[in-house]
């Protein structure tokens, strides 16, 4: 009886041992955990803003790479991002929420804009979450527009559940590439019927050697790409909107 009750003592005792190491071990990881979390955001804003190290051509990198491929140094993300973009949160009101209503963004009563600045203070570019529904689930994507509102910068999608290899590669560098200069004139023709942005099967050229309305789909992926499509369709058309409404606040 007594190494019976032995034995339970020190089994309670060397899960009380590890219990507390465990604890310990999460405790002490936290903060590590949510500056990783806050450096993977901050290079995927940075990735749509078109801002790279110095040593890396996009042009060069493998079309399968994506975001977390290219090489950062902390501290420089952290130095440039602070000294060249700026969030700003502003109210929305009833009408405007009325935009949305066939969007996945969902708001109480403000937006945030990220702006970036040029070296004279300038706006250059305006940024922003995107949200849409693909095939297993919802996407979340930030987007960066010219500050003309005329055409795109880039986009890097943050959150996605596709399928490996067909819808997931929306992450991968060849598909984001042709959001690099994408021709957003159709969103400020308010007469317009036909969506502003659309997909075709194959582009002979990217939207950076010229400027096209138009994406390219990604084989396999149909449903993927569609609810990309429409994600671009319906929250650029609301931000565009709300940033012409709102400019005089902005540029102030």
């Amino acid at each position: 009886m007594q190494k019976a009750l032995a034995t339970i003592s020190f089994m309670i005792i060397i899960t009380i041992f590890f219990i507390s190491v465990l604890a310990f071990i999460n405790e002490s990881s936290k903060e590590r955990i949510a500056k990783n979390l806050e450096i993977e955001k901050y290079k995927s804003i940075l990735y749509a803003f078109n801002i790279l190290p110095e040593n890396i051509n996009e042009k060069k990198l493998e079309p399968t790479s994506t975001t977390s491929d290219i090489e950062w140094e902390e501290n420089k993300i952290m130095e440039i991002f602070k000294n060249q973009i700026k969030k700003i949160t502003l109210p929305i009101t009833r009408e405007q929420r009325n935009l949305l209503k066939n969007s996945f963004l969902s708001w109480q009563d403000s937006v945030d804009i990220y702006i970036r600045l040029n070296k004279k203070g300038e706006i250059a570019a305006y940024g922003f979450t995107l949200k849409g529904k693909g095939l297993w689930g919802t996407i979340t994507a930030f987007g960066v527009i010219s500050s003309d509102l005329k055409k795109m910068i880039g986009i890097d999608f943050t959150d996605q559940v596709e399928t490996p290899g067909l819808g997931a590669r929306i992450i991968e560098t060849e598909f984001k590439y042709f959001f690099r200069n994408l021709d957003l004139t159709g969103f400020h023709d308010y007469t317009r019927k036909t969506p502003a942005i659309i997909v075709v099967k194959k582009k002979g050229k990217t939207n950076s050697e010229h400027s096209t309305n138009s994406l390219q789909a990604i084989t396999g992926a149909t449903q993927t790409v569609d609810g990309v499509l429409a994600m671009i369709n319906t929250d650029l058309k609301f931000y565009i909107t709300f940033i012409e409404e709102n400019t005089q606040i902005i540029t102030n």
